[in-house]
């Protein structure tokens, strides 16, 4: 976290550079900073102003509400420090947001659609990622000026750098074009707002997951203040930033649920590449059954028929055959061969055959 401080305070130093120099506190008297909880999980601390208003914090995306796993994985942050209800001076840390790549799916899930969870969207570079934040954070913003917008190397070089691993090992398997890339960009701008003009930085990363076929904005935030008094609120902001330290605890826990929420994550993923080569080879699946595969994956359930009754029943997918009777009573095995008739003195067990997908889907 310290290298990252480092890396975002010379980020804004480059970009505000020039558009003013002033160095002294928001007063004659000076400023204090209390430190404080992040509200919601206690995940880490930061310096406050005194009296200054904040909101939001920790969140968690269900997987089940959104529609898939891809944006719960990890716990998202969306808190805004504020000197006034209106925001006349704040600072905006902005949430990970995953996308899936446009062309998911061999094309059946088109853009603006729902992925998993995640919206399918093609893939910015991070200058235009960071324009179309500002815009949404904005939306009735007047007379905007961009008067700085550049890429940060040394923002790229720490991706690049916390991706190193990972990177290697693709190549080391023989996929190295499915590698980690990634972009960040600043900008400073200008805009009218309820009567006032601003002065705002927005900071951004992208980090293209080809390997897990999505892309995310990372390390996102801005800050405003009024032009006029930019300058010497800016060093505050930069106090507040770097004063960041997370609590041991909470990233221990929150490594161990990224574990767990990533096997779930891992299965859907290999399942999905599962169905586009399927798809590449049979385009009359319907999207209906891929959803409804993807769920049963995601469930650990599968969907058999009963030959006693003709009916679809949905069991657990943890053996490979399941066998029936009429009365109900069910045997499990892996077993290709084993008929339970044969050893249980019973004549009216049947096998249940795994329901045939539509439109020649695959089954499992």
């Amino acid at each position: 976290m310290k290298k990252m401080g480092v890396y975002l305070t010379c980020a804004v130093l480059a970009l505000t550079a020039g558009c003013g120099e002033s160095k002294t506190p928001p007063t004659d008297v000076g400023i204090g900073l209390e430190r404080t909880h992040e509200p919601r999980e206690h995940a880490f601390t930061l310096l406050v102003p005194n009296g200054w208003q904040i909101e939001g914090g920790i969140f968690r995306v269900n997987a089940a509400q959104a529609g898939g796993p891809l944006n719960a994985l990890e716990a998202k942050c969306n808190l805004t420090l504020r000197s006034d209800a209106t925001g006349t001076v704040a600072m905006r840390i902005l949430p990970d947001i995953v996308y899936a790549h446009a062309g998911i799916g061999a094309g059946m899930w088109g853009r603006g659609s729902t992925y998993q969870g995640a919206e399918v969207r093609a893939i910015e570079n991070a200058q235009s990622h960071l324009k179309a934040l500002f815009h949404a954070a904005h939306p009735t913003a007047d007379n905007v000026t961009f008067i700085k917008e550049h890429s940060l190397p040394g923002e790229i070089e720490s991706m690049n750098r916390g991706a190193a691993y990972m990177n290697a090992l693709f190549q080391k398997i023989g996929i190295g074009h499915m590698r980690f890339r990634h972009d960040a960009a600043g900008a400073v701008i200008e805009y009218d707002e309820a009567g006032q003009r601003f002065r705002e930085v927005w900071l951004t990363g992208i980090v293209d997951q080809r390997a897990a076929m999505t892309w995310k904005n990372t390390r996102t935030l801005s800050f405003r203040a009024p032009v006029e008094s930019f300058d010497r609120w800016r060093p505050i902001m930069d106090a507040i930033r770097f004063s960041i330290r997370f609590n041991p605890q909470w990233v221990l826990k929150e490594a161990e649920g990224q574990q767990q929420r990533a096997d779930y994550v891992m299965k859907i993923l290999e399942e999905g590449r599962r169905i586009d080569r399927e798809i590449a080879q049979n385009t009359t699946v319907t999207r209906e059954e891929i959803m409804n595969d993807n769920f049963l994956v995601l469930t650990g359930q599968e969907e058999f028929i009963n030959q006693h009754t003709g009916e679809v029943e949905t069991d657990t997918d943890a053996f490979r055959y399941r066998w029936t009777t009429d009365g109900g009573d069910v045997y499990y095995t892996d077993e290709e061969n084993i008929d339970p008739n044969d050893f249980m003195q019973r004549t009216d067990y049947k096998r249940s055959p795994i329901r045939p997908r539509r439109g020649g889907a695959p089954t499992r």
